[in-house]
């Protein structure tokens, strides 16, 4: 930022474009309607983080800490008394705020941000109900073009896997696993499946993967006599492996190279036995 630009700053902290825009409230019973819809899958729960006002409210406690620090340091100066007792159940409260406000900053970034797909559904049901726009302010939506999804929190959506983040986003994947509901009813578009059909799907489909890239491997290996070959195989077997651990699921690493690990070994253990030689 040049000098220039900071004297303009100074001179006008506050450009047009951060003026606030005149809020309109919607009344309960719109509020009660968004939160029928909301309700009807965890994965609608998208909110707003308010990271800006969390910060705001650690600096204006930050700065009430910083002038009880000094209010008490003179005090000891002086070696005043009076007040005393007041002045410390104020430290105290103040305090317990600001550690509990820290904490919670601290948990801040645990929050995921909603899938894209997600997000563009809230906005095609708001648009398709005039009462949805409860939601569309809440979310401070209310200013075209300002768009803020980088401070929107998924609170309640399940941790997914690639497979599950692709059936998302895939309609007709869904309808496989979709519930009979009333809610293509309120928007056509809306489609809710259920989570548990899907992840016990996936759990078969990896199952079934990993049996495949066990005996296909050893199958081959069982005719092959080229060494070159043998080590092509093994190569390609381990790849393939490493890849489904980590596109399919939700491990830490150290887990998925124990996993890979094991996969090898069990390869190893085959060709040192000499089958297939």
């Amino acid at each position: 930022m040049s000098s220039r630009d900071v004297s303009k700053e100074e001179r006008d902290p506050h450009s047009p474009h951060d003026k606030p825009s005149k809020l309109i409230l919607r009344p309960p019973a719109d509020l009660s309607f968004v939160a029928q819809y909301l309700n009807q899958d965890p994965d609608l729960w998208v909110f707003r983080r308010f990271g800006k006002l969390h910060l705001f409210n650690i600096l204006c406690l930050q700065q009430r800490l910083a002038e009880l620090e000094n209010a008490l340091e003179t005090k000891i100066w002086n070696n005043e008394t009076d007040g005393f007792d007041e002045l410390l159940s104020d430290i105290k409260d103040s305090l317990t705020e600001y550690d509990d406000a820290l904490s919670k900053q601290a948990n801040y970034r645990s929050y995921r941000q909603p899938e894209k797909h997600i997000f563009k559904l809230l906005e095609k049901w708001w648009n398709y109900h005039s009462r949805g726009s409860a939601l569309r302010i809440g979310l401070d939506f209310h200013a075209e073009g300002k768009k803020r999804q980088k401070d929107l929190a998924s609170i309640a959506a399940l941790e997914k896997t690639w497979t599950h983040r692709f059936i998302d986003r895939n309609d007709h994947l869904r309808r496989f696993f979709a519930k009979d509901d009333d809610l293509g009813e309120e928007l056509p578009c809306t489609l809710i499946y259920s989570e548990e059909n899907v992840q016990r799907a996936e759990a078969v489909f990896l199952h079934a993967c990993f049996c495949c890239l066990l005996l296909c491997p050893i199958l081959a290996l069982s005719y092959v006599h080229s060494k070159t070959w043998k080590l092509v195989i093994l190569a390609a077997s381990l790849f393939a492996t490493a890849v489904l651990t980590v596109g399919f699921l939700n491990t830490p690493n150290k887990n998925a190279l124990a996993l890979v690990a094991g996969y090898a070994a069990i390869l190893v253990v085959f060709l040192s036995n000499g089958v297939g030689s």
